[in-house]
């Protein structure tokens, strides 16, 4: 099945003040709708048309040369974007508990410090991107990616994200069921913070028919 913008769990408006109704649209029926459009022309007739995102952003080599980077670009953008909306929330609340805080807690020290590392590693990106918050199959870490690329390329499992770049832009940073909305530019350098090392990853996912997300309430 070709790629389909999800639709927000919230009303457009539900996030302000922190995101208002116009930003909401612009990104959720635009720009998202571009990477899924890109995403679809560039895959049509090849081996991974119809094939889930995951398995596509996996399996990149099969495609044509020069079709690989335009696909990495627009599928992953799709990826992100849709996880993106899941992970944000007008009404959450709360701190995660139980193997999750435990892995937080014995990395960083506390949710606050986690926040702290996710907004420090984010301004030090140039230009645009993701921050995420990882399992990569041993333990969490910390790390960016630039452009639109997803942990999933390297087979990490992606838990929360924030954009990142040096131009304005909108970010949300959400950790167990607080969702912080704000305005305003972070990045990353790139690099990966010191993972737990726990190999059973302590973020759970919750299949719906919006898509993923990592944090089951």
């Amino acid at each position: 099945m070709a790629f389909e913008v999800p639709p927000l769990p919230y009303d457009y408006g539900a996030l302000e003040p922190h995101i208002d109704e116009q930003t909401m649209r612009l990104h959720h029926d635009k720009h998202h709708q571009a990477y899924v459009d890109n995403a679809n022309k560039a895959l049509e007739g090849t081996a991974l048309a119809d094939k889930p995102v995951e398995h596509v952003l996996t399996n990149l080599e099969v495609l044509p040369e020069d079709k690989q980077t335009l696909v990495k670009n627009n599928a992953g953008g799709h990826s992100n974007h849709s996880m993106f909306w899941e992970i944000m929330s007008p009404d959450g609340g709360g701190e995660p508990s139980g193997p999750l805080a435990d892995a937080i807690n014995d990395l960083w020290g506390s949710v606050a410090d986690l926040k702290q590392l996710v907004n420090e590693t984010g301004v030090k990106r140039f230009g645009s991107g993701w921050t995420w918050l990882v399992h990569d199959g041993t333990g969490l870490a910390v790390y960016s990616t630039a452009n639109q690329d997803s942990p999933i390329l390297s087979d990490d499992f992606p838990c929360s994200a924030t954009t990142s770049g040096s131009t304005p832009t909108t970010s949300s940073t959400r950790t167990g069921d607080r969702t912080t909305s704000r305005r305003g530019g972070t990045s990353s350098t790139g690099t990966r913070s010191p993972r737990a090392t726990s190999r059973r990853s302590p973020c759970r996912r919750a299949r719906t028919r919006r898509g993923a997300r990592c944090w089951k309430r």
